[in-house]
Formats: C-alpha cells, structure tokens, sequence
C-alpha cells in the first residue's frame, strides 16, 4: 500500500462526507439532510480509520531497524479474532470494536509506528463532543421513538466540529506518513 493507495482508499468516505456537508449547508433545518450527514460521517470516520490501520500493518521499517509487532496488535490491526473449533480448525471472527478506544488504538499506534505526536484531545472539550456525536448517531442507528430521529441544532453543530476534528487528525496521520518515507513492507 503506497501513499496514493491510502489516499485513494479514504477518497470515497471523505467525497460522501463532502457531499453530505454541502447538502446540509444547501439544507441546514433538513432533519434528512442531518441525519445523512451524521451517518455519513461516521462511515467517513470509521473507514479512515480502517484504512489507517492497514497502512500501519504493512508499514515498511525505518532503515536500520527491525519492527515488533505483537500478536495482540495485529490481532487489533486486523479487527479478528480467533479461536479453535472442537474439529481444530481456526474460526475467525471480527472484532466488535468500541470507536472511541478504536480511534484511541489508532493514533497511539500511528505514533509508535511513525514516531508522531498526534494529539487527540482526549482531554479537551472536542473528545466530549465526540461521545455526544457517538450517541446520537446510535440514537440514528437504533432508534426507540420518532424523537429519536430529530437532530437538534446543538447537535448537528457537533457533528460538524467532529468533522473538523477528525480532518484535522487524518490529515496530520497522512503528513506523518509522508514526512517518514512511508513504504510498504
């Protein structure tokens, strides 16, 4: 996986984002055009970090080093499980990963691999607001009620500051990347 594959990879989930953004905008009262984006976005969110995750699996050594990477962490990497069956094959299943830590995974792990410090303000208002998107996007997702399904103006604000948020992150993993020589193993 080279840099363009990477970029390539991330381009439909942030065109969709894109597009959902610009609807909203045209549309801003648009209970439809905030619930596609807030879905869209976290599509946009999830699949990029997929994508990043991958890129760490088959990142290439820095010269004159030799990488460790534990089974744990490629397990985490690949999102699968593994057990034996009672017939002694291997059954693979995949993982059901809680995003926040998922994100948390991520980043530590770009850093390690790449020697960043990319800050996810894990400490900071914005990793509040990315809780509050995360809840409203399982209210989309697993509605109860009819209210469920009615975003606030409040909320789809925050679900456009984690949108910035999140921009800002991926593009600062991808700059890391190039910044280091990224190649594929």
């Amino acid at each position: 996986m080279k840099i363009k594959d990477i970029l390539d990879s991330i381009e439909p989930f942030l065109l969709d984002a894109r597009q959902a953004e610009k609807n909203l905008e045209l549309q801003p009262q648009s209970q439809f055009a905030r619930r596609v984006y807030i879905r869209t976005l976290f599509a946009y969110i999830e699949g990029t970090i997929w994508v990043l995750k991958g890129a760490c699996l088959n990142a290439k050594p820095k010269e004159n080093t030799k990488r460790q990477i534990g089974i744990d962490e490629i397990s985490i990497l690949l999102e699968k499980t593994y057990q034996l069956k009672s017939n002694g094959n291997i059954k693979t299943t995949n993982m059901n990963l809680n995003l926040l830590d998922n994100i948390k995974f991520t980043f530590k792990y770009i850093n390690h691999t790449f020697t960043g410090d990319i800050d996810l303000q894990t400490d900071k208002e914005i990793w509040n607001q990315l809780r509050t998107a995360k809840k409203i996007r399982n209210r989309l997702s697993h509605p109860k009620k009819k209210s469920d399904l009615i975003i606030s103006d409040i909320e789809s604000k925050i679900c456009q500051d984690i949108c910035s948020w999140f921009n800002r992150i991926a593009q600062n993993a991808i700059e890391l990347m190039i910044e280091t020589g990224y190649q594929e193993k």
